[in-house]
């Protein structure tokens, strides 16, 4: 767990006691109930409940009280020993100086701390900024560190337990990433610039791909910040200058790799980036078959059979997300062709797009070949949006985007039967009293419609 978070080892004592007691404790919580990171925000924020999107679970706010009740019966001597032997950084200890909030709660210059508890709580007091921050730990941390714990000012403790506490998170979050699946075993090898590995996977032309590469690694924002308060006695540990990306995803047709948003990291070894890119590939090859990538939309495994209503992976497109994909194109591009339109269309709202050597690809090719591309990749295009789709590819001749999506529009918004207008209605909702669907060619009413309806 310490190199899962680039602290040293601590050695047997307090240090390393206080974190199997934290550890004990994450034992007993289920835990797919916990992402991961999530113990490290609420340690953080503590006492305050993390405000983030999506929402911290309750139980990591639990779980930190519980780490709070751990340190809580520590004295200040034994709480200096025990930061030193998790070997809590000078910037960690700054940063929650800087971040002391309530002013009450630092009291009066404890003179007992002599000049140094005067320069913190001067310094404290000038605010949140850089020249404070830059204040306490050249001039207030090294000396109060020095210090006997029992001169230490009421602040100074009460960052360090913070700093303390949020180490304990991080190495509990350590634990939880480690133990959340079981690696898979994986052939690397060197391809020039890093190492790569492949997973197949069953109908999937290529299967998963992982990736190593070397990355810069991430300095301290100010000098000294990443170096222990209190060197552990007898070790030599400076922090790790190592860095190794790793990213997860499956290339294009052409080659052209897609890495997986949320998949991909940089760790401070190329263990532990291969350990991680390993893990992923466990944990998305159960649900493989329903994987698309991110950004092109496209399928791991593409359908070789015709859809069926009950395909966790299918993909119904209204004419609402093609008018939106629309409207982020560029009106004006020159001359796209019926393929290039589509693919204007489909990047902006990650939906896949025929790529060379797909002969849906080609300018020539026809309505029929995109929609059994998309069928394939398990996409359905509503009444609609089919309609839009024939309009837009109607004419074969160059035309500016802003034209064919004016062809395609007409066409979509000229029922010609009662049905037509009731799908019109399902996809887009129902018309404002004394209009007509025709009215929304006017491009500022089709605006204001869809604006009223998110």
């Amino acid at each position: 767990m310490a190199a899962f978070t680039g602290a040293p080892t601590p050695e047997p004592g307090p240090a390393r006691d206080l974190l199997r007691a934290a550890f004990a404790v994450v034992d007993r919580v289920p835990r797919h109930e916990i992402g991961t990171g999530d113990l490290t925000i609420a340690a953080q924020d503590w006492p305050a409940l993390s405000v983030t999107v999506p929402v911290t679970p309750w139980q990591a706010a639990t779980l930190v009280d519980r780490f709070v009740d751990l340190l809580r019966p520590l004295t200040v001597h034994r709480l200096r020993e025990v930061a030193a032997g998790l070997g809590v950084e000078a910037g960690a200890l700054v940063h929650r100086l800087q971040n002391a909030e309530d002013q009450d709660s630092r009291g009066e210059p404890d003179v007992s701390a002599g000049w140094a508890g005067r320069t913190l709580h001067e310094a404290l007091a000038a605010g949140p900024d850089w020249t404070a921050a830059l204040r306490v730990w050249t001039l207030a941390v090294p000396e109060l560190a020095a210090e006997d714990p029992a001169n230490w000012p009421l602040v100074f403790e009460d960052a360090l337990r913070g700093a303390v506490l949020e180490m304990l998170a991080q190495a509990a979050d350590g634990l939880l990433r480690a133990s959340r699946f079981t690696p898979a075993s994986l052939e690397w090898v060197a391809d020039g610039k890093g190492f790569t590995a492949h997973q197949p996977v069953s109908a999937s032309s290529h299967g998963l791909q992982a990736r190593l590469q070397p990355a810069h690694p991430k300095g301290p924002l100010l000098p000294g910040w990443d170096r222990p308060v209190w060197p552990a006695d007898g070790t030599s540990w400076t922090p790790p200058r190592e860095a190794w990306r790793w990213e997860v995803g499956w290339p294009l047709p052409d080659g052209t790799f897609q890495g997986q948003a949320g998949y991909c990291a940089t760790e401070p070894s190329r263990a532990l980036a291969r350990f991680a890119a390993e893990q992923t590939i466990a944990e998305l090859l159960p649900g493989a078959r329903g994987l698309r990538q991110s950004f092109t939309g496209r399928l791991l495994v593409p359908r070789r059979q015709p859809l069926t209503g009950d395909d966790p992976a299918m993909r119904v497109v209204t004419l609402r997300s093609l008018l939106l994909g629309a409207s982020r194109a560029d009106p004006d591009d020159a001359a796209p062709t019926r393929a290039q339109a589509w693919q204007r269309i489909a990047e902006n709202i990650s939906l896949p797009a025929p790529c060379p050597p797909e002969s849906a690809a080609a300018d020539e090719r026809t309505l029929q070949q995109l929609l059994h591309f998309l069928a394939v990749q398990a996409v359905v295009l509503t009444p609609p949006a089919h309609r839009y789709l024939s309009g837009l590819d109607h004419h074969a001749a160059p035309l500016s985007m802003d034209h064919r999506h004016a062809r395609g529009l007409r066409r979509a918004m000229e029922p010609a039967t009662a049905q037509e207008a009731e799908q019109l209605e399902a996809d887009l909702g129902p018309l404002p009293p004394g209009t007509e669907w025709t009215d929304l060619l006017d491009p500022a009413l089709l605006e204001a419609f869809l604006d009223a309806r998110p």
